[in-house]
C-alpha cells in the first residue's frame, strides 16, 4: 500500500536560492519539450515518446548551460511530467497539456531515489545537490522511500511530500451491512445530512476570510506594479489564502475521518460538480464547501480501512421522492425546504428524506434483498415508515 508523508522542511537561504533555480529550470524544461513535441507533429506527424524527449537533454544542456547548476533527476521528472499531461489527455481527452506560467504555475520539483533520502534519526532529508535539509519530524514512516516531492506554497513556505510503500497490503472489502450503511446528502446550508437524522453544518470560514482579502485586493489595485508595497500586500493575500483552505481541509478530514469511524459503509450521489459551477449564483458556494476534496478523501481512507463507498446515479431522482411510499413530486423546488407527500401524508425534511432514499438506491445494487417499496410503507432492508420517520 501507498501513502504519502508531508513534512515542512526548513532550507537555508542557499539551499533556498537553488531550490528556486530548480523550480524555475523544470518550468523551462516542461514548456522546451512541450514545444519541440508540439512542433514535431505540427511539421510530419512525428510522435515523440518519454525517453526521445529525454534523450535530447543532453543537446539542450549544451545549449542552455546553466541547467547544470540543478539536480539533473528534477529536469528528467519534468519531462516525465510532460509525457504524463499528454497520455491523460489522450485517455480522458480533459485538457490538452498547456504551458506553465512563471507566475501562476505550482512550484515544485521531483527527487527519485536513490538521489533522495529521509533521515528519520536527525530529521533531515538528503536531496541531491541540496545536501541535508531540515523537516519537522511531527510523525515517522515505516517502509520503503520511492521519491520526495519538494513544493513551495504561494505563502513562502517549503514543503516535501514523500511518498512510502508500507509493505501492508490493504484489507479486503467488508460484507455490505445494511444495518451499518449510511446515506450521505450533500449540500450548502448543511454540508452534510446523513439517512439517520444527523446535520452536520457548513462552517462558512470563508465568509470573514473572503471580506478581508476583498478588502486588501482593493489596496494592492492602487499600488505599482513591480513596487515593494504591491508585493506586501500580495503575500498578505495569499497567507490568507492558505489559511482558508487549510481551515476547510482540517474540517473536511475531520468529517471524513467521523463518518468513516461511525459507519461501515457509505452511499453518495455521483455529483457533476464541473457542471454544476457553471451556475453563476452558487458557483463561490460550490467551490468553498470542496465537495470533490471530500469525495476524493473519502475514496481513498475507505480503502485503508476496508470500506465500502457506493456511488448512485446523478440523475436519481432523491430528492423528489418519497421514502416512505415511493411517490415522485415533480413540484418540488429548490426553495421547499419541507414537504408533504400527497401518497402516504408522511412530513419530510428535504435533505434527510434525500439520504434516506441515497441509501436505498445504493443498498439496491448491491444487495439484492433491497429492491425498492412494497406499497405498505416500507423499504426492501426492513425499515418500515414509523422507524424512518423517527429520524425526523
Amino acid at each position: 500500500m501507498h501513502k504519502i508523508f508531508k513534512y515542512r522542511i526548513y532550507p537555508s537561504k542557499a539551499q533556498q536560492a537553488l531550490l528556486q533555480s530548480t523550480f524555475g529550470c523544470c518550468r523551462f524544461v516542461y514548456n522546451k519539450m512541450l514545444d519541440i513535441r508540439k512542433t514535431a507533429y505540427d511539421t510530419d506527424k512525428t510522435r515523440l515518446s518519454k525517453f526521445a524527449c529525454i534523450n535530447r537533454m543532453t543537446a539542450l544542456k549544451t545549449e542552455y548551460v546553466w541547467l547544470y547548476d540543478v539536480p539533473a533527476v528534477c529536469l528528467v521528472q519534468a519531462v516525465c511530467n510532460m509525457d504524463a499531461a499528454y497520455q491523460n489527455f489522450f485517455k480522458s481527452g480533459k485538457g490538452y497539456p498547456k504551458f506553465k506560467s512563471k507566475h501562476r504555475s505550482r512550484k515544485s520539483c521531483k527527487f527519485m531515489v536513490p538521489k533522495c533520502a529521509v533521515l528519520q534519526d536527525i530529521s533531515r532529508l538528503k536531496l541531491s545537490k541540496l545536501g541535508l535539509v531540515k523537516y519537522k519530524k511531527d510523525r515517522e514512516f515505516v517502509g520503503a522511500l520511492r521519491h520526495i516531492v519538494v513544493t513551495q506554497d504561494s505563502d513562502g513556505k517549503y514543503y516535501a511530500s514523500c511518498l512510502v510503500v508500507t509493505g501492508v497490503d490493504a484489507p479486503k472489502l467488508q460484507p455490505v451491512d445494511a444495518s451499518t450503511a449510511v446515506g450521505i446528502d450533500l449540500g450548502l446550508k448543511d454540508f452534510i445530512v446523513t439517512s439517520d437524522g444527523c446535520k452536520i453544518s457548513n462552517p462558512r470560514f470563508y465568509v470573514t476570510i473572503d471580506r478581508r482579502i476583498a478588502r486588501l485586493q482593493k489596496h494592492e489595485a492602487r499600488k505599482t506594479k513591480g513596487s515593494k508595497r504591491r508585493a506586501r500586500i500580495r503575500m498578505k493575500i495569499n497567507k490568507l489564502c492558505v489559511r482558508k483552505r487549510n481551515l476547510i481541509k482540517n474540517y473536511i478530514y475531520h468529517v471524513a475521518n467521523t463518518l468513516l469511524r461511525e459507519s461501515q459503509t457509505l452511499v453518495m450521489e455521483d455529483l457533476n460538480i464541473g457542471g454544476m459551477v457553471k451556475n453563476h449564483k452558487l458557483a463561490k458556494s460550490i467551490q468553498n464547501v470542496c465537495w470533490g476534496e471530500l469525495r476524493r478523501v473519502l475514496e481513498y481512507k475507505s480503502k485503508w480501512l476496508g470500506h465500502n463507498l457506493i456511488f448512485i446515479d446523478r440523475w436519481a431522482p432523491s430528492t423528489r421522492t418519497c421514502s416512505c411510499c415511493g411517490f415522485k413530486n415533480d413540484a418540488l423546488t429548490l426553495s421547499d425546504r419541507s414537504w408533504a407527500c400527497p401518497g402516504c401524508g408522511t412530513h419530510h425534511d428535504r435533505d434527510i428524506n434525500a439520504a434516506l432514499n441515497i441509501k436505498r438506491m445504493g443498498l439496491a445494487k448491491v444487495l439484492p434483498a433491497v429492491s425498492g417499496f412494497d406499497g405498505r410503507g416500507e423499504v426492501g432492508y426492513g425499515l418500515d415508515e414509523a422507524s424512518i420517520c423517527a429520524s425526523y
